[in-house]
């Protein structure tokens, strides 16, 4: 049976398992856009202009036979008539045909239903999903809006099943080898709060609570200088929760690891390294962006230590800078600066963040930087090393205080003057 290939550069895949490619563009965009709309008629001026935009040629009607002429001679399957010719438009009959579309959404929806019960499973269908992806959707193909809004809403998709499977590697007891994967994504794209609130719960889980916090304050400083906004309920929830070192934030036990996974990148780049379900490919800059999808050998962090309200002026600045008016950050027993721990309340202040509020991965990825928390989990890190680590989360968190104050004085003024 043939398949229409869209996920990626637009090909056909043959019976006898040969691909076939258009050989341009305009070839491309008009195959991708028969596709897209098999079964439906599409008259000749919605296809002119998502070949040549606002500027057809003079001939347009005869130059979009010819391409349909080239498109007929080209598709495999002799007997079938791919294109049919109507007096007002053209219209493909897809016969028994698939595409690699239907297929992803099948399999990704089937994986995002099974993660809250099984998310091994999800995990694997997950995979299944994102392995189709050869390279950006509708590759070379977006020339006019039928493509452009189609190759947008596949990619919204593909984010969505990389955040699912994310979810589903946390779930399954894996944090470390994914933090690396999470911060590409969250650079990547840095509008998407999921992968900020992963990527925190992922450091949390690998003893890196300090640079958990740090994610929170990347992404607010973000969101307050692009849209003028603060994170939203679940991030801030996220981030109340490892203040208060919620115990909901370990991993659950028991869980089936999800199948080992091949690295996926971004399909924004020609050419890809392997992801699920992606050929291999020549490795890309850090420019072209690459979105991580491997999942690595199954791994769970080890208990963070207990902590305790922290006090003081670093605990005020974070109520002010953080969370607002009442909330509080712990730090290890045994830290400089004179700080007495004793574990807090069990689900005190917390909400149940394991992950199960949207969709995650994983990703086999190495785990950039070492342990960078409040305390090391292995117990080697020495004093100085901790008494450096608060300091510098005080500096941060005193001069997220500030930043706060100069927005809202700037909002104060702002408002005054209208």
């Amino acid at each position: 049976m043939s398949e229409f290939r869209l996920l990626g550069p637009v090909t056909v895949c043959d019976t006898a398992g040969g691909v076939i490619a258009p050989s341009g563009p305009k070839q491309r965009a008009l195959l991708a856009t028969l596709v897209l709309h098999a079964g439906q008629l599409l008259s000749v001026d919605r296809l002119v202009e998502e070949l040549w935009g606002s500027a057809p040629p003079a001939n347009a009607s005869n130059a979009l036979q010819a391409h349909v002429a080239r498109l007929r001679r080209l598709l495999p399957a002799p007997g079938h008539e791919w294109i049919s010719t109507l007096p007002t438009g053209y219209l493909l009959a897809p016969g028994r045909a698939s595409t690699d579309v239907a297929r992803f959404t099948r399999l990704s929806g089937q994986g995002r239903a099974a993660l809250p019960h099984d998310p091994g499973q999800a995990a694997q269908l997950l995979q299944r999903a994102l392995s189709l992806w050869r390279g950006p959707a509708l590759q070379d193909s977006r020339h006019g809006p039928l493509c452009t809004a189609e190759a947008d809403r596949l990619e919204e998709q593909r984010l969505t099943a990389l955040e699912a499977l994310y979810e589903a590697s946390l779930q399954c007891g894996r944090s470390t080898g994914i933090t690396a994967g999470l911060e590409r994504l969250s650079a990547d794209h840095p509008l998407r709060e999921r992968f900020y609130d992963l990527l925190m719960l992922a450091l949390y889980r690998g003893g890196r609570q300090a640079e958990a916090l740090g994610v929170y304050e990347r992404a607010r400083r973000h969101l307050i200088t692009t849209l003028g906004i603060e994170p939203g309920p679940a991030l801030r929830a996220r981030l109340e929760a490892i203040l208060n070192h919620c115990p909901t934030l370990t991993p659950p036990p028991h869980q089936t690891p999800p199948p080992s996974l091949h690295q996926h990148p971004s399909p924004t780049s020609r050419s890809h390294p392997s992801i699920p379900g992606r050929p291999p490919g020549p490795a890309r800059s850090r420019g072209d962006r690459t979105d991580p999808m491997a999942l690595p050998a199954p791994a769970c962090a080890a208990d963070p230590p207990a902590l305790s309200p922290l006090t003081g002026p670093a605990a005020s600045a974070t109520s002010a800078g953080l969370m607002g008016p009442g909330a509080s950050v712990g730090v290890p027993a045994g830290s400089p600066g004179g700080v007495g721990l004793v574990a807090p309340a069990a689900g005190a202040g917390c909400s149940d963040l394991t992950g199960s509020a949207g969709p995650t991965g994983s990703v086999d990825l190495t785990d950039l930087g070492g342990s960078a928390g409040f305390a090391d989990p292995a117990g080697v890190a020495g004093s100085a090393d901790l008494a450096g680590e608060l300091a510098h989360l005080r500096a941060r968190i005193e001069e997220l205080a500030r930043d706060q104050q100069d927005l809202l004085r700037r909002i104060q003024r702002d408002q005054a003057v209208h």
